[in-house]
């Protein structure tokens, strides 16, 4: 067992420099494309201005070229008026002759250098459109790291543990808005030059194509999609959602402040809408009657975003939020025939930007689903529709398209990781800290679902099995009146919620999923006295004790009756068996020795500085204390050493003088109830334990 822990750990240990590895290539690989991006610019930026200034240069030649043939006209006005004066001054035709080259030669020069204006534009826009063609290819690059951190985002929801790079994609989102930005003045001061060059040209028609309107729609193009894209939320709120319940979320505008919006004092608007609804907007964003439906009242559904400038952080952030009422879908069929717990909702943020002073931009984006309920018993069912979705919905999709049947393979994994989070010690979401399912505990579950012919089959061809979302949580398991997933949530919801039970977890002193069948083969082969401890089949976050003893001359296997939270809240699991006598030493493993449960249990047991005071108290009371009791027939307790397997000696003192317990401590005529019962003195002498044997 210990050498099989330290190859998984290697094996994972491996992947996981392989994925940061990859991460850190990918990361270069974008990194270069903007700086590639951010050279091309500054190029074009200095190519422009040289051309603006080459351009202030030719308008005030065009200037003196308006000079000279203002003179020239004049003087041909004059001669045409006075024929002979060429002939009564014969130094007019000299100066009529020099007017006329200097004329010539200055449009001469500045057709010339507009056509190397013209030529040199051109060329700027040219590669402004390869420029753009290069950003947009960026763009999607950072939008499909975009979507993988929202698929991370339903992973994180199961308790995947994944790396959140959404600093790092910001920083992407931010270089990005500033490079679409600069590339649009470019192109504006590009279409001045053009315009201005139209206006001076001093041929007819020496007007260019207007394409860079062309241009210009482009980058915006662009550059709201890029606003669009990168308003998200970063905190989602419960997606098991319960009316009448306060509840946060937070959404951010990754460009940050970059564009200045922060200026503008945005407000974001929070809505509720259902998966139809949801699926609409997807597919027609631009309708504004359907981002004006809504299917419940939400309460401080309206916050103003802030840009905080050491993070970078461009966010709203709603912490008291409470949904009010909820609003149900009318079912339009007798074939929907899905329960309340199976309708998924969404939170729907929106809020709206200004471009240029005149240009309003709308944006909006969703929650991960949610399921609305309005009472607790409601939450298992809802939790394994969330599970269900998070797990295997299809991306860039309608929402909320989810498939209806998978491998057993691909469910036990999520079940893995969904039951690690639950058992994870504190917020740090260390791994190492939590105890998931094993290879055996996964095929135990196989064999609650399917039954126990899985066995007979190959690993493989058991995680090559299939699973439907009625066998997972709509059917009842044979014989029972819960399903799998009601079975599965009970008991990690159990040691979720008990934090010594979660200890005793991640310690391995609870087996947990294990059958009462394998559990009777593993004692079997154990000293008497040896117990362990596994969740209840029949009964629903329960937990039960089977110990190998001998009564009446006959070596068996018993079971107690299961134990539930409402009796740990009494008196701990640990506590209760250290009370029973009979319990001696609890296994791990069936391939590892069983341990003293002293040792093993120490650290959980409730200590207090007496156990029951013999005397009344100050005020006159006597003190009392709730134990655990097997009946008569029990008491007889023949304990093997399991450091000698021959050995048949008899233990006669109890586990430890600090936790001395009476292996005979009902009194006579003594009448129990489950609950227990009081002597004559007023002191709770016990529990009634069910046996099963």
């Amino acid at each position: 067992m210990k050498n099989f822990f330290w190859r998984e750990l290697t094996i994972l240990s491996c992947k996981i420099k392989q994925c940061k590895h990859r991460m850190r290539m990918r990361c270069k690989k974008i990194q270069q494309s903007f700086d590639s991006l951010k050279s091309e610019l500054q190029e074009q930026n200095n190519n422009v201005d040289e051309l603006q200034q080459f351009q202030e240069v030719c308008n005030i030649q065009i200037q003196h070229y308006h000079q000279k043939k203002n003179q020239w006209d004049k003087f041909m006005q004059v001669v045409n008026q006075q024929p002979d004066l060429l002939v009564q001054h014969p130094d007019y035709e000299g100066k009529q002759r020099q007017l006329k080259a200097e004329y010539q030669s200055l449009c001469s020069q500045i057709l010339s250098q507009q056509n190397r204006i013209r030529t040199t534009r051109l060329d700027i826009s040219a590669k402004q459109h390869s420029v753009l063609e290069k950003m947009d290819v960026v763009e999607k690059v950072v939008e499909k790291e975009l979507a993988n951190w929202r698929g991370k985002q339903k992973q994180k929801s199961i308790g995947i543990l994944v790396d959140d790079n959404l600093d790092q994609i910001q920083q992407w989102c931010e270089q990005l808005a500033s490079l679409l930005w600069i590339c649009r003045q470019t192109i504006i001061k590009v279409d001045g030059i053009r315009k201005g060059m139209s206006l001076t040209a001093l041929k007819e028609g020496e007007q260019t194509k207007d394409f860079h309107p062309m241009l210009l729609d482009l980058v915006n193009e662009l550059l709201q999609k890029l606003i669009k894209s990168t308003f998200v939320v970063i905190e989602q709120p419960p997606q098991v959602l319960k009316t009448q319940t306060k509840f946060a979320a937070s959404v951010r505008l990754l460009i940050g402040g970059k564009l200045n919006f922060h200026m503008q004092s945005p407000k974001v608007n929070a809505t509720i809408i259902n998966e139809k609804q949801a699926a609409l907007l997807s597919q027609e964003p631009q309708d504004m009657r359907m981002r004006a439906q809504r299917s419940g009242d939400i309460l401080n559904n309206v916050m103003a975003m802030e840009y905080h400038t050491g993070t970078h952080m461009f966010a709203a952030n709603f912490r008291n939020m409470q949904l009010k009422k909820i609003n149900r879908p009318v079912k339009t069929s007798r074939n929907e025939s899905h329960a309340v717990t199976e309708e998924k909702f969404s939170v729907l943020f929106q809020t709206s930007f200004t471009i240029d002073t005149d240009k309003r931009l709308d944006v909006f984006t969703f929650s991960l689903p949610v399921v609305v309920i309005v009472h607790g018993n409601q939450e298992p069912d809802a939790a394994a529709t969330i599970l269900w979705d998070n797990a295997f919905a299809l991306l860039d999709c309608k929402p909320f398209v989810v498939t209806e049947q998978v491998k057993w393979g691909q469910l036990a994994e999520y079940l893995n990781q969904d039951f690690l989070a639950k058992m994870m010690k504190d917020k740090s979401r260390d791994q190492s800290r939590g105890r998931g399912l094993s290879a055996d505990e996964k095929l135990y579950l196989a064999e609650k679902l399917y039954g126990g012919d899985v066995y007979t089959q190959d690993v493989a061809k058991i995680n090559e099995l299939t699973v439907t979302w009625n066998k997972f949580n709509k059917d009842n398991l044979r014989g029972k009146d819960f399903t799998f997933w009601q079975w599965y949530y009970s008991a990690s919801k159990l040691l979720k919620e008990d934090k010594l039970l979660k200890q005793m977890w991640n310690s391995r002193w609870l087996m947990g999923f294990i059958g009462k069948e394998k559990a009777q083969s593993i004692l079997q082969n154990k000293p008497r006295g040896s117990f362990l401890a596994r969740f209840s089949e029949s009964k629903q976050g329960g937990i039960t004790i089977a110990w190998i003893q001998e009564v009446e001359g006959q070596l068996r296997v018993y079971h107690l009756a299961a134990w539930t939270a409402a009796d740990f809240k009494q008196r701990s699991l640990a506590d209760r068996i250290r009370d029973l006598p009979n319990l001696w030493f609890l296994c791990q493993d069936m391939n590892m020795e069983p341990v003293p449960k002293d040792q093993a249990l120490q650290t959980f047991y409730t200590i207090t500085e007496t156990r029951v005071k013999q005397e009344p108290g100050a005020d006159g009371y006597v003190i009392s204390d709730l134990k655990c009791h097997l009946p008569d027939r029990f008491d007889q307790l023949h304990i093997d050493d399991p450091r000698s397997p021959q050995s048949t000696h008899s233990y006669a003192e109890p586990p430890s003088p600090a936790f001395s317990i009476s292996s005979n401590s009902q009194p006579p005529n003594s009448v129990f109830s489950e609950a227990g019962a009081f002597d004559e003195v007023g002191r709770l002498v016990s529990d009634s334990m069910t046996i099963d044997p």
